[in-house]
């Protein structure tokens, strides 16, 4: 959950209401919304260490005026830095803060996506138990529906993968769909689809892959989301690879090349590479 969906913009919104508008937020929360925002900025540009830097002042900022879904965003945000940092430890630390009763009191809906995290994280270390039981913490949070909802069944899906269990897989990411219907759910049902295409081309079922692969195709391309294109790509060079169909297959291989390299993912585009040479 790739750059999947975790951290989030603070923002203002003036609505008019009555004829009247709602007073802006007081100066210190003015500070931290221009820290998270700036903090975004660095992140997006690829600068970790100064986005690390600028999400520590806007969550010390939040901190000392109680704002409890302030604190909770920046510590969400500080932990997606620090896990692509490779910073493991130090992302629990932050999620385990979120997760831990406390004054003031986190959302249960933040609440959820810290535990979505710890169950990202939990796949990332390859324990696929541990990702169910904080994907399943994460449901219990979001009490029926969440922002969250969505991404912990795909965890889930991902966590049954990990086992092998691939019917198991498709059960988990086709609920995720079902949970995602609107425009802001497009990562997710990606995601939903792109599992349910592995699972489906490792079940032999190739023409069923391509068919969920091409719809997560066009969504993660939409969302701009190179890393999943790429993996997209080389799941559908797969799928026709596997029903012989070669020059299918060497045009998938050649496009994740292709992306990989502009990229400058050299783990990808040596990947690419090898499985365009088999064909």
């Amino acid at each position: 959950m790739t750059m999947r969906g975790l951290s989030a913009l603070a923002a203002v919104v003036l609505v008019a209401c009555a004829g009247t508008l709602p007073p802006e937020p007081a100066r210190t929360q003015r500070q931290a919304i221009a820290l998270n925002q700036s903090a975004r900025a660095a992140f997006e540009r690829g600068d970790l260490a100064r986005a690390r830097q600028l999400y520590e002042q806007a969550l010390a900022t939040d901190t000392s005026i109680e704002n409890a879904d302030g604190i909770a965003m920046n510590a969400l945000s500080l932990a997606q830095v620090h896990q692509m940092l490779g910073e493991a430890d130090a992302a629990q630390r932050y999620l385990d803060r979120l997760l831990e009763d406390s004054e003031p009191p986190i959302p249960r809906e933040r609440k959820a996506e810290a535990a979505a995290r710890k169950a990202q994280l939990a796949l990332g270390a390859g324990d696929a138990s541990a990702a169910d039981r904080w994907a399943d913490t994460g449901l219990n949070l979001c009490a029926g529906s969440c922002s969250a909802q969505a991404a912990l069944l795909n965890l889930h899906a991902r966590a049954a993968l990990a086992r092998a269990d691939n019917s198991a897989a498709i059960e988990w990411a086709t609920r995720a769909l079902s949970a995602a219907p609107d425009e802001r759910g497009r990562t997710e049902r990606a995601n939903a689809l792109r599992v349910i295409g592995e699972a489906r081309l490792t079940l032999g079922e190739q023409r069923a892959a391509i068919q969920a692969l091409e719809q997560a195709l066009v969504l993660d391309k939409t969302l701009g989301l190179p890393q999943r294109i790429y993996s997209d790509l080389m799941l559908l060079g797969r799928a026709h690879a596997a029903l012989g169909e070669r020059e299918a297959a060497r045009g998938y291989f050649r496009r994740s090349l292709a992306v990989a390299n502009a990229a400058k993912d050299v783990d990808g585009a040596r990947a690419a590479q090898t499985a365009l040479d088999k064909e």
